[in-house]
């Protein structure tokens, strides 16, 4: 089982296979972003290098063409962008949070799920500062630790940071030479505990996104 990701529902469970069916709209919007509240309660300063991740299927399959809005409790509607993989583009604040609702243009037997994964915040590209992949690595770790509670059982301690997309990959040690990326679930990773004194991920081709990898 990938512990890195879950799907959230209307009541959560240990095991993070549990799909949010939606029966009709609107619904609370804590709802839906499940666990923001706990990421934007830490300071910012300590969460600036990851970030939490929502992704929306519909009836299974990537909702990159899902319409859907944040309704404010006054009757305004904020639409939700998305990538076309499902991703959402834009997170709600505190205070929507607390008070929006979420609703969606689809039929009310459809079935709604959102993913919910733990991202590095670095911009992907071929050439990547090790520095900086094992800082949000740390922050990420430290982050879930202090939030607590399921989060930190669901997306359990993480040891590096994969690159979905980039083929394969070399590791640019101190004293120049380069080795190559292990290997796992198709894309290359980085383990800063194991390739100790490595300077610069050097990756085939520019991932599609970067990904924790957890133990």
């Amino acid at each position: 089982m990938d512990r890195r990701s879950m799907m959230l529902g209307l009541a959560l469970a240990a095991a993070p296979t549990l799909a949010w069916a939606q029966s009709k709209p609107p619904v609370k919007l804590s709802k839906v972003f499940g666990f923001l509240d706990k990421y934007l309660a830490i300071p910012p300063a300590e969460r600036n290098r990851f970030v939490l991740a929502y992704t929306f299927m519909v009836d299974g399959k990537p909702a990159g063409g899902l319409k859907a809005a944040i309704v404010e409790a006054d009757g305004r509607r904020t639409p939700l962008a998305f990538a076309p993989d499902g991703r959402a583009l834009r997170l709600p604040n505190a205070a929507q949070l607390a008070s929006a609702s979420f609703a969606a243009d689809v039929p009310a037997a459809t079935k709604l799920g959102v993913r919910l994964s733990l991202e590095p915040l670095i911009t992907p590209a071929q050439e990547l500062a090790a520095r900086d992949l094992e800082a949000s690595l740390v922050q990420a770790n430290a982050g879930m630790a202090k939030a607590g509670g399921l989060i930190a059982f669901a997306l359990p301690k993480l040891s590096g940071v994969s690159f979905p997309g980039a083929g394969s990959g070399k590791a640019r040690l101190a004293n120049g030479a380069e080795v190559p990326l292990p290997v796992a679930d198709g894309a290359p990773f980085y383990d800063p505990k194991v390739l100790k004194g490595a300077t610069a991920i050097l990756l085939a081709h520019v991932p599609s996104r970067l990904a924790f990898k957890d133990k």
